[in-house]
């Protein structure tokens, strides 16, 4: 009898022993079948006046202050735009899983009264190590509310616009990454002769220079020409909208990303450059070309939760 349970307790051991080695060589094999993500293509969820591809991990929290001083044009008189009047953006972030996160802001665009935005980032593909995709596909999209007094609108409704875009991206070395966004903006109230729709191509890149310092670079055309710049006199206008051009330079660590720049747009929230940008990098102005880009920095700091 004794002998009988002897065999008994070591056939089931055996069996316990011979399916749970099995299991462990099934994960195994699912470990390695699966690709492994590729590292960030990016520092940081802002790439000068542009989203990145850049979702942080679940739980973590993630602060941005961005800051765009004055045109230069006017030299010494406003110390080459730092006493000029600035924009401001207050951000936050929270990353609700590892590919998806949620943020609201406060801007100021030239006016006392703070715009409110609220926005969401999703990674529809990730660039995978060796196999998967090979490149990053993320939605980012945007609401911004309008905050002046209710006598600057007909209808609630006119407080509103939107925008949204598709980032193509991919990490193609240590040192290189590269990204491409077609953009779209909508307000639900423009100025008569001025299109509710602006399409554009974001295309942005960094170059590592070191272990914490990038040199980055951004570029956005817009498509849509607004009607007024057609219009037959007297309300003919040259209003754009006009490309941007910005490069600076990128200092980053596992938790900061600070980075300095030079840049076109000076208004911060994408729709509102895409859809009325009239600047340029060299501007006439009474009949004399002027430099008339503006200094910029964009700050992130991270916590996990």
């Amino acid at each position: 009898m004794k002998k009988i349970k002897l065999i008994t307790y070591l056939l089931i051991a055996t069996f316990v022993l011979t399916f749970g080695n099995m299991t462990l060589a099934q994960d195994e094999e699912e470990k390695k079948s699966k690709p492994r993500p590729q590292r960030k293509a990016f520092e940081s969820a802002v790439l000068l006046e542009n989203q990145t591809d850049v979702i942080n991990a679940s739980k973590t929290l993630e602060w941005n202050i961005q800051h765009r001083f004055g045109t230069v044009r006017n030299g010494w008189s406003d110390l080459y735009g730092v006493f000029a009047p600035s924009n401001i953006r207050l951000g936050f972030s929270y990353s609700i899983i590892d590919r998806l996160n949620i943020g609201f802001g406060v801007s100021k665009i030239a006016v006392t009264n703070p715009f409110i935005d609220l926005n969401i980032k999703g990674k529809i593909l990730q660039q995978g190590r060796d196999g998967g995709s090979p490149f990053n596909l993320t939605f980012y999209g945007n609401m911004v509310i309008d905050t002046r007094n209710e006598d600057n609108f007909a209808t609630q409704l006119h407080r509103y616009s939107y925008f949204s875009e598709l980032i193509l991206s991919r990490r193609f070395s240590k040192k290189f990454s590269l990204q491409l966004a077609p953009q779209w903006s909508h307000f639900n109230a423009v100025d008569s002769l001025f299109s509710n729709d602006v399409f554009g191509l974001h295309i942005g890149a960094r170059f590592k220079v070191s272990s914490q310092g990038s040199i980055i670079f951004d570029w956005t055309e817009p498509f849509t020409e607004h009607a007024v710049n057609n219009a037959t006199e007297p309300y003919q206008r040259n209003v754009g909208p006009y490309r941007n051009v910005s490069f600076g330079y990128e200092v980053a660590t596992s938790a900061h990303a600070f980075q300095f720049f030079f840049s076109v747009y000076g208004d911060i929230l994408p729709q509102y450059n895409l859809t009325y940008n009239t600047n340029e990098f060299i501007k006439e102005v009474n009949g004399e070309n002027k430099l008339s880009f503006l200094v910029g920095f964009n700050m992130t700091r991270l916590w996990g939760f």
